[in-house]
């Protein structure tokens, strides 16, 4: 059945949506005489936005099925507080799925091998000494060590490099960076997998970050986002703020980004296209979000994969369907399945630990 998609709504209802609370609030009231003076208005506003929770998904099925879908939904849950949502690998053990809960390895290229928390420092003390801080200890580096962070699916981390520019590293990736930049004259880094920047300006040493088969990408001071996994057959680069130059290769010609500009790039032929978009649909995930654009459910699987470190399976038929939204990453799988199966009918099964949408 098609639709007319000029008819959806495109406005997210959100628990800070006044005018949602209103609206709520004056049907209320003309059953709950009661409830009129200043104090209960508060009270009842506080408790509705605690009952209110955001289900937004749209869907538009693929593969030769001329179909598309929208759901928006806003579910007042009443008769008392809802319970918060389980955590997302308790919800993972309870299905039955088999979980990656491996540790964030940092190396050294002296041969030092440490685990990580979820974020560490590079910072110097009052004396000048250079030392990597986590949240349970602090960890002297030699200036002229070179480190490497290899993040598991399952994980997220965060870096603070010496110059005071951070850096997100999503699930699966690898990032390999010096300990000081001291007497360099490029900041140079290297990524496999996703990761967040927020570079801090130094004209004098331009910020440069290399990536699998000769991609490159070179700044002063800015924020962006880069998608660059090895088994990706397109890897994605999105800007923020500020600009950036950007080289598909070492003998391509750099292109220039601005705001909200991205430069998505054909791994098998090399051939790089720059489009407008919202960038921070690109920069979501660093703050506990999953949002996903008109994204095929093969490639969305993957992405499951890589944030719960669950393998998933996905039927042929289904493979094409493609899915907009943005939900809570600790709002788990299972949730997130509940909101597919009712769009599309989507089975999920758990075989031998394994999860197969069917």
């Amino acid at each position: 059945m098609n639709m007319d998609e000029s008819r959806i709504p495109r406005r997210e209802i959100g628990s800070d949506e006044e005018e949602l609370l209103d609206r709520l609030w004056e049907q209320t009231a003309a059953s709950e005489p009661s409830h009129s003076n200043t104090s209960d208005y508060a009270d009842l506003q506080g408790r509705i936005r605690r009952r209110i929770r955001t289900r937004r998904i749209r869907t538009l099925v693929g593969s030769g099925m001329a179909a598309a879908a929208a759901v928006v939904m806003a579910v007042l849950i009443v008769g008392g507080p809802a319970p918060a949502p389980a955590d997302a690998f308790e919800q993972l053990a309870r299905m039955g799925v088999e979980i990656d809960r491996r540790e964030v390895v940092m190396t050294t290229d002296d041969g030092r091998r440490m685990n990580l928390d979820a974020e560490a420092r590079l910072e110097r003390d009052s004396a000048g000494t250079l030392a990597l801080n986590t949240e349970s200890e602090r960890i002297a580096v030699a200036e002229e060590r070179r480190m490497k962070i290899e993040v598991p699916a399952g994980r997220e981390f965060r870096l603070t490099l010496a110059d005071g520019t951070e850096v997100w590293l999503n699930a699966g990736s690898t990032f390999e960076y010096p300990a000081s930049f001291e007497g360099l004259t490029e900041r140079r880094v290297t990524l496999s997998g996703e990761a967040f920047f927020d570079v801090r300006r130094d004209t004098c040493r331009p910020f440069r970050v290399e990536m699998p088969d000769g991609e490159c990408i070179r700044v002063l001071g800015t924020r962006f986002n880069v998608q660059a996994y090895a088994s990706d057959r397109e890897h994605v680069t999105t800007l923020v703020e500020g600009r950036i130059a950007y080289r598909a290769g070492e003998s391509a010609d750099y292109l220039e980004l601005a705001p909200d500009q991205q430069v998505r790039l054909d791994c098998d032929t090399s051939e790089a296209s720059v489009r407008q978009v919202d960038a921070r649909a690109y920069a979501a995930w660093t703050e506990g979000w999953l949002w996903f654009e008109a994204e095929p459910l093969a490639k969305l699987a993957e992405r499951f994969e890589r944030t719960y470190g669950i393998r998933i399976v996905v039927a042929e038929p289904l493979r094409g369907y493609t899915f907009t939204g943005k939900i809570r990453r600790e709002r788990g799988i299972d949730y997130i399945l509940d909101l597919l199966a009712g769009t599309t009918g989507i089975r999920c099964e758990v075989e031998d630990g394994v999860m197969y949408l069917r």
